[in-house]
């Protein structure tokens, strides 16, 4: 594997971590939320953007192309 394709398939990785926070903030929304269920879906999301971070962090190190500033 090169690692443009591993940097694809961490890029695939990482649009499932988007899709689950996108998932959880839609729960979030939802208006009988117990809140120690909001507080631990708000720290599910956390370790979601976490591992977002992570895995776009690997992708740039692998290829060596940086995100623009903006």
């Amino acid at each position: 594997m090169t690692q443009y394709e591993i940097a694809a398939l961490l890029s695939r990785n990482n649009k499932g971590e988007q899709d689950a926070i996108d998932g959880y903030f839609q729960l979030l929304n939802e208006p009988n939320l117990p809140a120690e269920l909001y507080d631990d879906i708000a720290e599910i999301i956390s370790d979601e953007m976490n591992h977002s971070h992570k895995l776009s962090m690997w992708a740039t190190k692998l290829t060596g192309i940086e995100p623009n500033p903006t």
